[in-house]
């Protein structure tokens, strides 16, 4: 008995499986949010999507990139349903936040992440709207023209592909939006 530690494992026992549990129900989640930032389940075609849902699964897929740069707030305003390719949206989103993540300098960072709607000539009360923004190093001036360029990055050799923000502008004008940047070095980036 004591050979075996029969005590000792009688009492850790327990405690394992509560951990294995929560550890699992951690993985469900994930799964669920990677599902949901995907859209796996259904076809790729248009449809009417709730962005403030897509847009906290997106946060949950990147959390973890995020996690030791950045605190993540949340200020999502009421939205209808819109009219979208949704997995397009996170993909713009992620790419949004990943990249404010990076900006980040050596001291822990914030990146807010806002929605709403403004008037506008858009059916149902005007157009919908995702802010990201980042309390980073900012954008120089000089290169800020060329930030939606296929294959620009600021990233070291084999950090960064510069797709990113290109591919997101593309999204977005695919989805008859706009994409807009403001910027400042040593204060952050919208």
């Amino acid at each position: 008995r004591e050979e075996l530690q029969i005590d000792f494992l009688a009492e850790d026992v327990p405690s394992l499986m509560t951990d294995s549990k929560e550890g699992l129900m951690r993985v469900r989640k994930i799964v669920q949010d990677l599902r949901d930032f995907s859209h796996v389940d259904s076809a790729q075609d248009w449809q009417l999507a709730v962005l403030n849902k897509g847009i906290e699964s997106t946060l949950n897929i990147v959390a973890s990139e995020v996690r030791f740069k950045a605190d993540i707030v949340k200020e999502f305003g009421e939205l209808p349903e819109v009219e979208c390719l949704p997995s397009q949206i996170n993909q713009v989103v992620m790419n949004l936040v990943v990249n404010a993540a990076h900006a980040m300098g050596s001291e822990r960072g914030r990146i807010v992440v806002r929605t709403g709607t403004s008037p506008g000539e858009a059916a149902e009360g005007g157009e919908a709207w995702i802010e990201v923004c980042d309390n980073g190093t900012g954008i120089a001036p000089e290169v800020l023209p060329r930030i939606f360029d296929p294959f620009f990055t600021t990233k070291p050799i084999g950090k960064g592909t510069g797709l990113g923000l290109s591919v997101s502008y593309g999204i977005v004008h695919k989805h008859k939006g706009r994409i807009h940047v403001d910027s400042e070095v040593g204060r952050g980036t919208t």
